[in-house]
C-alpha cells in the first residue's frame, strides 16, 4: 500500500489511544491542516479513523481577569469592612460606585454581611466568609487548571455576571485502525519527498532521483469561506438597480425623526394607536426635534383638526405641536417621502428607497422588530390604480415573480390602498408584501399639491421568502440566522 511521506508521519505519531490532530502536529512538526489531510487519506486506506469532537472551555472575559486579580466585588468590600461595620456613605467615599452596586447585592445573597441602619444610614457588618464556590472557580480557570468538577451553580453565577463566557472549539480525533496498526508494526520508512518543484531545483539539476508528493485533487480540505454580500445586501443592490432601471431616483434621510415626519405629515391623528409606546419605539433622550418648518406646521395643523381647504372634516380634535415634535425611530420609510415632497412638488417625479424601520411587534415567522421596507411614490396628472398595480407587476416580473394579487384595505393617508399579496412557492399560500395606494388630499394639501401620487412599501424581506422559499423571516437575519446559511447561500444577482 502506498503512502505519502505525511501518511507515514501520521501514522507513525498515533498511538494505541486517540490523538488529536493538535498532538500530532505537536509530536510530527506537521501542521494541524496537513495532519487533518493525511489522517483523512489513512481513513480511505482503512488505516486510521477521523472524527469530529466539539470541546467546551470556559474563558474569562476583561471584567474576570481584573476580578481574578483584583478579587470579586463582594469580597473586595467584605474585606475591607472593620469590625463593627462601615456606613454606606463611607464605603461609597471610598470604592467606585459600580463596585458598590455589584457588591450590595451579593453580599447579602452570600450571606457576607449584615445590614443595619444606624442614624439613618445603612451600616454594612460583616460576617464570616470563607471561600465561596465562584472565587474557586475564578481561580481554576485564571490559573489554567483542569476545568472538570466546577459546580454547575458557580458556573452559572459566573456566567450571569459576564465574568466568564463558554469558548466551542471543535477538533479532529485521530484513531488508529487494526490494519493501521499491523501495517505500523511492520515497520514504517520515511523518505523525504519532493512537494513542490522550484526553480532553483530546475536549475540545479536536483530534483532528479527524488520522489515528488502524489496531489490528490479529490481529497478532503479545510473550507475556506471567502468574503461576500449578505443575501439582504445583494437584495437591497438588485432592488435598487431595478428601480433606476425603471426610472427612479433614491432618496436618503434620518432613522430617528420626529414624528412630524413619519405620522403627521401623512395625515395620521395623533391619538392613533400604532403612534402608542406599543407600536413604536420613542428616544428617551433627545426626547424632541430642535424646530420644524413653520408655514408646513401651520397647514398640517389645519387639516388635523378641521380638513383646511381639502373639503374634509379633518380629525375634530386639537392638534398637538409638542407631539409633533417627539423624537422615534422611524416606523416605516414614508417619513422619507414626507420629506421629499416638501421639496419635489411638482410633476412629474419617480423616486424610491431601501432602508430599514423598525416597529414594535410581536416576534413571529413574518414579523421582526427591524426589516428593511421598499419605499417608492410617483408623482403625476390623471394617475390612477391601474398605473400603481402596474408598477408593481413591471417590477415583480422582473425578480420572476407572476402570480401577484391586491387586496382593497384603509390606511391613514392613501385613499383608495391596496394590500399586494405574493405566492409562495413552497408552502402555496399567499404572503402580504407590501402596502399601497394613491395619496390622500389631505396629505399633500400641505405640500401644496394638486396632482395624483401613487405610492408603497414593500418588505424586502418577504420578497426573498418568496424567491428562495423560506417561510420563515429569522432564517434570513437577526439572532436566529444560520451562519452556515450565510456562507452556503449563492451569490445572486450581481454584475
Amino acid at each position: 500500500m502506498e503512502l505519502s511521506t505525511n501518511e507515514k508521519l501520521v501514522l507513525k505519531a498515533i498511538g494505541d489511544v486517540e490523538m488529536t490532530a493538535r498532538e500530532v502536529s505537536g509530536a510530527t512538526g506537521l501542521k494541524v491542516e496537513a495532519v487533518t489531510h493525511a489522517a483523512y487519506l489513512l481513513a480511505e486506506k482503512g488505516l486510521a479513523t477521523v472524527r469530529d469532537e466539539v470541546k467546551f472551555e470556559y474563558v474569562l472575559t476583561e471584567e474576570g481577569r481584573r476580578y481574578a486579580e483584583q478579587g470579586l466585588p463582594e469580597r473586595v468590600i467584605h474585606d475591607a469592612l472593620p469590625e463593627r461595620g462601615e456606613s454606606l456613605s463611607r464605603l461609597k467615599e471610598r470604592f467606585p460606585p459600580s463596585t458598590i452596586s455589584i457588591a450590595m447585592g451579593w453580599l447579602r445573597q452570600k450571606g457576607w454581611a449584615r445590614f443595619e441602619r444606624r442614624d439613618g444610614d445603612t451600616v454594612l457588618v460583616p460576617l464570616p466568609a470563607g471561600r465561596s464556590p465562584d472565587e474557586e472557580a475564578l481561580s481554576i480557570i485564571s490559573e489554567g487548571r483542569t476545568q472538570e468538577g466546577l459546580q454547575e451553580k458557580a458556573m452559572k453565577d459566573l456566567l450571569k455576571r459576564n465574568i466568564v463566557v463558554v469558548k466551542e472549539e471543535k477538533e479532529k480525533v485521530i484513531v488508529i485502525t487494526p490494519a493501521g496498526a499491523e501495517l505500523k508494526e511492520k515497520g514504517i520508512v520515511v523518505e523525504e519527498e519532493v512537494g513542490q518543484l522550484t526553480p532553483e531545483m530546475l536549475a540545479s539539476g536536483s530534483w532528479q532521483g527524488k520522489p515528488f508528493r502524489r496531489y490528490d485533487v479529490s481529497a478532503p480540505v479545510i473550507m475556506e469561506y471567502g468574503g461576500k454580500k449578505h443575501i439582504l445586501r445583494m437584495a437591497m443592490d438588485k432592488v435598487k438597480r431595478t428601480l433606476i432601471e425603471m426610472g427612479f431616483k433614491e432618496m436618503e434621510g434620518p432613522m430617528v425623526d420626529a414624528e412630524f415626519y413619519v405620522n403627521d405629515l401623512l395625515f395620521m391623528p395623533q391619538d392613533h394607536p400604532a403612534r402608542t409606546q406599543w407600536d413604536q419605539f420613542n428616544l428617551k433622550r433627545p426626547q424632541y426635534i430642535r424646530q420644524l418648518p413653520r408655514e408646513l406646521v401651520s397647514r398640517v395643523k389645519e387639516v388635523h383638526e378641521h380638513g383646511g381647504d381639502t373639503g374634509s372634516l379633518g380629525w375634530n380634535y386639537r392638534w398637538d405641536e409638542k407631539i409633533a415634535k417627539r423624537l422615534v425611530l422611524r416606523g416605516h420609510t414614508t417619513s422619507l417621502t414626507a420629506r421629499y415632497l416638501a421639496i419635489f412638488k411638482k410633476p412629474p417625479q419617480k423616486f424610491f428607497s431601501v432602508a430599514p424601520v423598525f416597529r414594535n411587534d410581536t416576534i413571529d415567522m413574518t414579523h421582526l422588530l427591524e426589516f428593511y421596507q421598499i419605499e417608492g411614490w410617483v408623482m403625476d396628472d390623471r394617475l390612477s390604480m391601474r398605473d400603481l398595480m402596474g408598477t408593481f407587476k413591471e417590477f415583480y416580473s422582473r425578480f420572476g415573480i407572476s402570480e401577484l394579487r391586491f387586496k382593497p384595505t384603509y390606511n391613514p393617508y392613501t385613499e383608495p390602498s391596496l394590500e399586494i399579496y405574493g405566492k409562495h412557492p413552497r408552502s402555496g399560500r399567499m404572503i402580504e408584501v407590501g402596502n399601497s395606494g394613491m395619496f390622500r388630499k389631505e396629505m399633500l394639501a400641505p405640500y401644496g399639491i394638486e396632482c395624483d401620487v401613487i405610492a408603497w412599501g414593500l418588505a424586502l424581506e418577504r420578497l426573498l421568502m418568496i424567491l428562495y422559499g423560506y417561510e420563515d423571516i429569522r432564517d434570513l437575519h437577526g439572532p436566529l440566522c444560520d451562519i452556515n446559511f450565510l456562507r452556503s447561500v449563492p451569490v445572486i444577482w450581481q454584475q
